[in-house]
């Protein structure tokens, strides 16, 4: 009898490690495996409408040889305050600017608006800087020390996704204020001037995750103190 019970007892066990086996393996069959990342050529990833934060490098040509500088406080030298000439010459008609751009930006049914500032900071050769000039009835010594521009901008465009990649074209509207720093036989005044522009800009976003993205863009001034400039920048997309 003892041997009997030992016998069912063994088949039962063995029943029940089988049927447990295979429990086990209807389960782990049914749990799903780990999704991977969407492709970065699915067609969708630069098209869905969202905000996007960027920040970046710029830099340009600005000109100011048609901007109306003037004087911000009572001239120290006679005739300070009716100074025009060195506006006209190096380096303000040729301004060499590198600085930094923040941008914010909404894309829906592929328009953008954007609203966004520029820092930029100005290089100049001194010997481009400084010059001889007539002020009243005597000839003064002219340097420049310092040009600071800032601008704030806003923007109106179209982009055609393509995969990851959004090329895109913008309608630029400038405010700016610029002031400068002149040096009148070593006395320093200091000058100022504002004014508004267009330019047209134009480039490529490429996004290397849906959220995150790289673009690089060229920009040709229409009206206003910018000629020409570049960008790079980096971004995130948030909905």
């Amino acid at each position: 009898m003892r041997t009997i019970d030992r016998f069912h007892f063994a088949v039962s066990f063995a029943l029940l490690a089988v049927a447990g086996s295979a429990s086990a393996q209807d389960t782990l069959e049914v749990q799903p495996a780990d999704e991977a990342p969407p492709p970065l050529d699915r067609w969708d990833i630069a098209a869905w409408d969202h905000f996007e934060l960027s920040m970046g490098f710029i830099a340009g040509v600005h000109r100011y040889d048609h901007a109306a500088f003037g004087l911000d406080s009572e001239p120290a030298v006679p005739g300070a305050g009716e100074l025009v000439e060195p506006f006209e010459d190096a380096p303000f008609d040729r301004l060499t600017t590198m600085g930094l751009r923040y941008d914010v930006r909404l894309v829906a049914a592929y328009t953008r608006m954007t609203v966004g500032i520029d820092i930029p900071f100005a290089h100049y050769r001194p010997t481009d800087a400084q010059g001889t000039y007539r002020l009243v009835d005597a000839d003064r010594r002219v340097s420049v020390q310092s040009i600071s521009p800032f601008l704030v901008h806003f923007g109106i465009g179209g982009e055609l996704p393509i995969g990851p990649i959004a090329p895109f074209v913008d309608v630029l509207g400038h405010l700016r204020w610029t002031n400068a720093t002149l040096a009148i036989d070593g006395i320093e005044h200091t000058y100022s001037e504002h004014g508004f522009g267009f330019s047209l800009r134009g480039g490529l976003r490429m996004h290397v995750r849906r959220w995150f993205y790289a673009s690089l863009a060229g920009e040709v001034g229409l009206v206003g103190s910018v000629r020409w400039g570049g960008e790079l920048s980096v971004g995130f997309a948030v909905m």
